[in-house]
């Protein structure tokens, strides 16, 4: 491009200096010369403009099909976990039901009261998403619907999971705690104490809650994303 500017620019030049040419054929010469290096200047930018925006969009693509990928992966996460929590919720709520009578009977034979563990944390693929942000290329991606439920999924939607998850080991803990602090005494008196059952009533309802953030919050947002994703991918 620089070679075709010099090119036409010293035939401008040579037009100027043109003494057997007239006025109006010099000026006539440069208007050409000058047109033409407009239009090569701007014929080469929309070139690069173009060629730039079909690579930034070709990131995107790719970006998008191992997003999907990984929502997938979210999706048979969390069914994984609300399946973890209704089985301990499950359980929790049976050792609530347990009278005194019952608790006195299962010690007497010798047998155990199972304390279900299972402990939540981060369960839900962020880093093929991190790495396209931290890159400044989330702008690339044009539809701007899309690209804003891509941004609520990763920084609402899963912080929100982490933190009800955390809250709920942090319960959790404190149960441990209370073994802990009761190991000198007979296990069915811990089991019935109504501080270390209040805990549990507590376990059982945080654990509710987060299946419902699990459920109604997170895993419809990951499957419309996949929707979404496969719509844009098809065009």
């Amino acid at each position: 491009m620089q070679e075709e500017i010099t090119k036409h620019s010293n035939k401008i030049y040579k037009a100027v200096k043109k003494s057997e040419h007239t006025l109006g054929e010099k000026i006539k010469e440069i208007i050409i010369e000058i047109f033409i290096i407009v239009f090569a200047v701007t014929l080469s930018i929309s070139l690069h403009s173009w060629s730039e925006h079909k690579h930034q969009q070709e990131e995107v693509a790719a970006f998008l099909a191992n997003l999907k990928n990984n929502l997938k992966d979210d999706i048979e996460s969390i069914d994984r976990e609300v399946k973890e929590y209704q089985k301990t919720n499950d359980s929790y709520e049976k050792i609530l039901a347990l009278t005194t009578f019952q608790l006195d009977s299962i010690y007497k034979s010798k047998s155990k009261v199972n304390f279900p563990i299972h402990s939540h944390g981060q369960t839900l693929n962020v880093g093929n998403y991190e790495g396209f942000k931290s890159s400044g290329k989330i702008g690339y991606i044009e539809d701007e619907k899309l690209k804003q439920k891509i941004l609520n999924y990763y920084q609402i939607f899963v912080p929100a999971v982490n933190e009800v998850d955390k809250v709920y080991n942090d319960f959790l803990f404190k149960c441990f705690d209370k073994t802990i602090e009761n190991a000198d005494k007979p296990e069915e008196k811990l089991y019935s104490d109504p501080k270390y059952k209040k805990t549990i009533e507590y376990l059982v309802t945080i654990g509710k809650n987060n299946i419902r953030v699990y459920n109604e919050n997170t895993k419809p947002l990951a499957v419309e994303l996949i929707k979404e994703i496969e719509k844009e991918l098809a065009k």
